[in-house]
């Protein structure tokens, strides 16, 4: 009899180890539970389904069930786990199962912040963490006609979010506590974020603070701040995620600073048999050079990869992030990767920085679009710390191309020299990452 893996959790994570596993130990028996109805999906792309532009939710499942036993994978869904015995290796699930385990993975994800308010847990008010809040979400706007929607929080999913809200035909407001959106991002940057809401018709309010929300009829909702009343027909939280740690805590499994389960580049935990993979743990971020809490689905499926390798009997690390990061925005793209002036500092370098506006194409071939970037470096090693970029086109490839730039170690002298691939319709001969380093370079 093989040994036995347990999976707590069926978002990204756990299936990527599940299936890893299963390639490299065909001998090894598989379970994964799941609380949810979904395995194996794909969460970045649920503001596009809300949007209608992808059509069929059945689009943004990766594996099924069925597939998973397919491969001798067990799928126990709409279960959650009651207690883990960890001297006797043993794990108890809520359908009367009690699953014993050589190797346990902790998949468990993020759970959304959710302010403390009256009325929070009213019809109408969504969280979107998974595929079953997505599908919720478009079921309810469609059986409700809904035209007006809030969306609270200033981050990636609400400012995607707005996007989908609008695409539909929805009347969209965004509330936030501070006085811009993605506050980590420059202000020149920002500027350029909220003239693009303005343009496409979300309403802003910054410097809110939520005080209720009240159903006022079947069909209406009232969100009350200091600001005023807004009255809409749904609410969905953008407030940001906290990691999903309370197996972890019960069963004494060490956490880091960020709170997140702590890992090392083998995603074990504190305990050897047990490991940590996605939203639940922290990550190592190489520029910070410290261990973060980024939950991203493209590094959850790296740590689900790494620790698949090394249960089924092989040998990987994962050697952690740079920080990159994108999303769209209407007609904008938006990136950024490594840190920004005050993580530098805070991390011993001595940062200088520069901020760029460029075209993304040759001068000639220009229709009038705009591309801006900020490099951030360090002043002793000349060395990039960080980018970020803001366009009409072309700014996640430049971001996608520094991340690389950082993954090396590059100077902004190297970078200002780089060997790109040079077209006129896909940027100048000296593009503009060239243009940017090189007015970085005169800074240093």
């Amino acid at each position: 009899m093989g040994k036995q893996l347990v999976i707590i959790g069926g978002g990204a994570a756990g299936p990527s180890v599940a299936a890893e596993a299963r390639r490299r130990d065909s001998e090894l028996k598989i379970t994964m539970i799941e609380r949810g109805d979904y395995v194996s999906y794909a969460a970045c792309p649920i503001p596009y389904y809300i949007g209608d532009y992808i059509k069929d939710y059945r689009r943004l499942v990766i594996r099924t069930p069925e597939e998973f036993i397919r491969t001798g994978v067990d799928v126990k869904l709409r279960a959650n786990v009651e207690a883990i015995d960890v001297d006797k290796g043993l794990v108890y699930v809520s359908d009367g199962s009690v699953l014993p385990y050589d190797n346990l993975v902790l998949a468990t994800g993020a759970k959304a912040v959710r302010p403390d308010i009256p009325g929070i847990d009213s019809e109408g008010v969504f969280v979107l963490r998974n595929l079953g809040d997505a599908l919720q979400v478009k079921s309810f706007i469609v059986e409700n006609r809904c035209r007006r929607a809030v969306l609270l929080g200033g981050g990636f999913i609400a400012l995607e979010m707005s996007e989908a809200l609008r695409s539909i035909g929805i009347e969209t407001t965004m509330v936030i506590r501070r006085d811009r959106p993605v506050p980590h991002w420059d202000p020149e940057f920002t500027d350029v974020i909220l003239k693009e809401l303005e343009k496409n018709q979300v309403n802003f309010l910054p410097e809110a603070k939520l005080k209720a929300i009240e159903r006022v009829t079947d069909a209406k909702l009232c969100l009350h701040t200091d600001k005023g009343t807004i009255e809409t027909d749904l609410i969905i939280l953008g407030l940001g995620v906290r990691p999903e740690t309370s197996l972890a805590e019960a069963i004494g499994l060490r956490l880091g600073d960020t709170g997140a389960i702590s890992v090392d580049s083998r995603q074990r935990t504190s305990r050897e048999e047990i490991y940590a993979v996605g939203d639940c743990c922290e990550v190592y971020h190489r520029i910070a050079k410290k261990w973060v809490y980024r939950p991203l689905g493209d590094i959850a499926n790296k740590q689900g990869r790494t620790a698949g390798i090394n249960i089924g009997g092989g040998n990987a690390e994962f050697a952690g992030i740079v920080g990159a990061q994108s999303f769209k925005l209407f007609s904008l793209e938006v990136g950024t990767t490594g840190i920004m002036e005050d993580e530098a500092r805070q991390a011993g370098y001595d940062p200088v920085s520069n901020l760029v506006w460029g075209n993304p194409v040759a001068r000639p071939m220009s229709r009038g679009e705009r591309l801006g970037i900020k490099l951030v470096a360090d002043r002793k090693t000349g060395k990039l710390l960080g980018a970020q970029a803001v366009g009409d086109k072309g700014a996640v490839w430049r971001i996608n191309c520094l991340s690389v730039a950082l993954w090396q170690g590059l100077t902004v002298q190297e970078i200002g020299y780089l060997d790109f691939a040079y077209a006129p319709p896909f940027g100048g001969a000296w593009d503009a990452i060239h243009v940017a380093a090189h007015a970085l370079m005169r800074k240093l």
